[in-house]
């Protein structure tokens, strides 16, 4: 049986989309014809991360880190002579929609063609939905190599 031992990752690129996560929809089809009702979404998040693609998409191995942080709701916090305070119950993850396989699925489908050939390059992921002072999406791509000792 073989394991890996050693592990490198070198971050491509990091970068923060300023913007409420979206997920990816599913596909609809109207007679014979489908169609992505979530194109121009993906498009606008494609043309916001250009700025930090590569000049040429890596065909490595990708490692995708995510996170994805909705604004707090206005009963997170509590207010004091008209000062906001984060409640002590106020939780940190949101467990709530949208599922984040779909918020996954959309970004790695956005960003195809610009940071990467094709988003069958990634092999791990890690994401998480927080909730935090505004809307935004944190991405990390990295190249990885595992190899055997």
């Amino acid at each position: 049986m073989a394991t890996a031992t050693k592990e490198e990752v070198s971050h491509l690129v990091s970068f923060l989309i300023r913007i409420k996560p979206k997920p990816q929809q599913r596909h609809r089809s109207r007679g014979r014809f489908q169609y992505d009702p979530s194109s121009k979404d993906k498009e606008e998040f494609s043309l916001l991360s250009k700025q930090y693609a590569p000049r040429t998409p890596t065909s490595k191995a990708i490692e995708l880190d995510l996170t994805f942080c909705y604004k707090r709701p206005r009963k997170h916090y509590t207010s004091k002579n008209k000062i906001l305070t984060l409640k002590k119950e106020a939780p940190f993850y949101k467990k709530s929609r949208a599922d984040i396989d779909n918020l996954i699925k959309f970004v790695a489908d956005a960003l195809n063609n610009s940071f990467y050939v094709d988003d069958a390059q990634i092999v791990s992921i890690r994401a998480e939905k927080i909730w935090g002072e505004e809307d935004y999406v944190l991405v990390k791509i990295g190249s990885t190599k595992k190899y055997l000792e």
